[in-house]
């Protein structure tokens, strides 16, 4: 049920994003650094989409890298410290009076 639902946004989507290309087929100059270029705008459109899934994608990566590296350093730490408490249970309790 839950692939056939996929498939159902896929085609929907899919359908969406050719008319929204058939309509917007007028070409629009981009002007960058390095010079400019003419491109229809809704290739302009998804592309500058494109661009931002990839930056957006490409930062929540780092931030995960940098907690996947915190996580492994508690972990390290944790690991230790529960070394140390099992080591202290065997010592035997010497009573002094």
């Amino acid at each position: 049920m839950r692939r056939i639902f996929t498939i159902i946004i896929f085609i929907t989507v899919f359908v969406l994003g050719l008319s929204f290309s058939a309509i917007n087929i007028a070409p629009v100059s981009l002007n960058y650094y390095l010079g400019s270029l003419d491109a229809p705008l809704s290739i302009v459109i998804i592309a500058s989409i494109v661009i931002g899934i990839i930056v957006g994608a490409s930062i929540i990566y780092a931030s995960t890298l940098r907690l996947r590296y915190e996580n492994n350093r508690l972990k390290k730490k944790v690991a230790i410290f529960e070394q140390e408490i099992d080591s202290l249970r065997i010592l035997p309790i010497k009573e002094s009076f």
